[in-house]
């Protein structure tokens, strides 16, 4: 899967456009204020997590990882370090090249927990299924 065909699939998905959203808002909330996010990189953090639920559905059905979805806080660190190593490193480069603290908290990884808490069924729903089509 491609940035452009994420992206063109984004658009086209009104649950995946509000998730973008979401994402969007969160990170503006959470990031320091000298560090801007481009659409590239948003486009990026979607992509992350679908790979991580692809890597997910090879042990685990789609319900239960909805679920830990939703209950992202409560996990035990183990089953979310593929998803903050990833978070973190693209943290890394982004903040590198903006001059901010890369030692700072990382804003990508509290705005992913905020919004999966609050994903409806919906959204939930298409992001699995978007990770079924490219699995």
């Amino acid at each position: 899967m491609t940035e452009g065909e994420l992206a063109d699939r984004i658009k086209s998905s009104p649950a995946l456009s509000a998730l973008h959203d979401d994402i969007v808002k969160e990170l503006a909330f959470h990031a320091d204020g000298n560090v801007q996010f481009d659409p590239i990189t948003i486009i990026m953090i979607i992509s992350i997590i679908v790979q991580v639920i692809i890597h997910c559905r090879e042990k685990r059905n789609d319900e239960d990882i909805a679920q830990d979805i939703r209950d992202i806080r409560t996990l035990p660190p183990r089953k979310l370090m593929r998803l903050r190593r990833r978070l973190n490193r693209l943290w890394r480069e982004r903040a590198g090249g903006q001059h901010a603290s890369a030692t700072a908290v990382n804003p990508l990884i509290t705005a992913i927990y905020e919004v999966a808490e609050r994903a409806d069924d919906e959204t939930l729903n298409e992001v699995i299924q978007l990770a079924r089509e490219y699995s």
